[in-house]
């Protein structure tokens, strides 16, 4: 199977890893995390994702560009690289002289950022420069869209068509905020008025025009509309773009992505959870309220406290104590009951689980919850990589291209705590988690889950929750675990009646072969 790497995990990176990782083995660096460089010099194809903010002189800063492709000159890869970083007009020129070595192609990209991921699965063009023959293999890896419009030209063409087509979506944006200024000084309307462009068979849409929304913004537009203006000396029209986006009134926007509240239940590893709640600490968007529920004995109390006041000063964080079953079912749901004693509106709040000896990529939450507003889902699935003794530097696992009831009568398609995230009122509705289960409670609610009949879900095709299966003592999956066996015991018994003959040898088999348990 073919691979592609990608250098530079924001909103471009992840969207293209969750792209083509149906096609392809993916893997992602990025200067911050754990990720690992030699990955990426064993692929096919490298995708350069990275940061292109303005400079000092009002030009776009390439420097992240020529740190990446300076490395992989030096090590001698061989595989394609495409960058689809916005550039500044001239940028492949200089960087196919110095880098001469490297089979360089641009392949810029054109997502909507709230849309990233949707809109990368079906995108409406594919723009691509470069040697007649890597810019075919480069296009190779796109062979499973269906109506995208290729469209091949110079390096120049390429460049310059990426940042016209955001000065355009800033030039439409300003045109409305004028005609939304000249509206006011009138009496007019200003809805009404942009329904007569709206109408016109040229136009037929109302994105970017649509009066009351205020000047444009985002992380691109903006700075690629300044670069294009700043590559020539008289840009008439593009600064009067600018002008009026300084004049449009700045509307005080309400939140659009939902929120996530975590819960991490924790029993005598206070120096495990120290490395989960820092993992919460370095996310990207952080949550509303983190709830630490507690198992531990005295002496452990004490450690566990003074971890959590550690990270006081940057989250919303608590520490309670577990108030009902002593296991891990009863501390998530002592920390649901507290969620739902807080009063607040829980319709577009998510909950996240963190096991206190996981970790989380620190782009974790926004991803989820982005992808959740993004899918209108109320729970999304995402990847594990596992640490084990035989991979130490961590494995993904598979990633279940869908979920269905019989996934986890048998055994678990990589679904558990540490990457459950689901909507707060889904899990109130099914009562939360069965505290009479002491292990297998995962499985349970999953099933629990999906015999609603009616909540929603997506899967996230990004690998960012890392897992640790490491032996110790008190691990509840360790062969011959009495936990695991009275846990796949009482989960046998609620489900066989459910499963076929079948599916109940198989558990069986399962419960031995992997926990050295019979079940009967």
């Amino acid at each position: 199977m073919k691979s592609v790497g990608v250098i530079g995990l924001g909103s471009v990176g992840w969207s293209v890893i969750h792209g083509l990782s149906r096609h392809y083995r993916c893997y992602g660096y990025d200067i911050v995390g754990d990720h690992r460089w030699n990955d990426i010099l064993r692929t096919n194809i490298v995708f350069v994702c990275v940061s292109t903010p303005l400079g000092a002189d009002g030009r776009l800063d390439c420097g992240n560009i020529d740190t990446a492709l300076k490395r992989l000159a030096e090590e001698e890869y061989e595989g394609i690289v495409a960058i689809k970083s916005t550039i500044s007009i001239g940028y492949m020129e200089k960087a196919t002289d110095e880098f001469p070595n490297l089979r360089l192609v641009y392949m810029p990209e054109f997502l909507r950022e709230r849309n990233s991921y949707t809109w990368f699965l079906k995108p409406d063009r594919i723009v691509i420069s470069g040697e007649d023959g890597d810019m075919e293999e480069a296009l190779s890896y796109f062979s499973w869209t269906k109506d995208a419009e290729i469209l091949k030209m110079n390096h120049r063409s390429a460049e310059i068509g990426k940042l016209a087509h955001n000065a355009y979506i800033g030039t439409k944006v300003s045109f409305t905020n004028e005609i939304e200024r000249i509206c006011s000084e009138n009496s007019g309307d200003p809805h009404d008025v942009m329904s007569v462009i709206w109408a016109d068979r040229r136009v037929k849409t109302k994105d970017h025009l649509t009066p009351g929304l205020g000047p444009y913004g985002g992380k691109c537009v903006p700075k690629d509309t300044h670069d294009l203006m700043e590559s020539v000396n008289h840009a008439v029209l593009l600064r009067a773009v600018e002008e009026v986006k300084k004049s449009a009134h700045i509307l005080e926007r309400g939140e659009e992505m939902p929120n996530a509240v975590v819960i991490v239940p924790t029993k005598n590893r206070p120096q495990n959870l120290d490395k989960a709640l820092g993992s919460v600490r370095e996310q990207t968007v952080k949550p509303r309220e983190i709830i630490v529920v507690s198992d531990c004995d005295t002496d452990n109390w004490v450690r566990t406290e003074d971890i959590v006041k550690k990270y006081a000063g940057d989250l919303d964080i608590k520490l309670i104590r577990n108030s009902r079953a002593t296991n891990v079912s009863g501390a998530i749901n002592t920390g649901i009951d507290s969620l739902a004693s807080a009063g607040r509106n829980q319709d577009n709040e998510y909950l996240a689980i963190l096991d206190d000896d996981d970790w989380w990529d620190r782009r974790y939450l926004e991803n989820v919850l982005k992808f959740a507003s993004e899918t209108e889902s109320q729970w999304i699935i995402s990847g594990l990589i596992r640490h084990d003794e035989n991979h130490p530097e961590g494995f993904p696992q598979d990633i279940p291209e869908n979920i269905c009831i019989d996934h986890f009568l048998v055994g678990n398609p990589n679904i558990q705590g540490s990457n459950l995230f689901v909507r707060v009122d889904r899990l109130k509705e099914i009562g939360g988690f069965d505290e009479d289960l002491p292990s297998t409670t995962d499985r349970d609610v999953c099933i629990r889950l999906l015999d609603t009949g009616n909540i929603s879900y997506a899967v996230l095709r990004n690998h960012m929750v890392h897992h640790i299966a490491f032996p110790r003592s008190d691990r509840l999956s360790n062969p011959g675990s009495e936990a695991k066996e009275r846990g796949l015991s009482e989960f046998y018994r609620k489900y066989k009646p459910r499963m076929t003959s079948e599916q109940r040898q198989a558990f069986k088999s399962r419960a031995w072969d992997l926990f050295t348990t019979k079940v009967e």
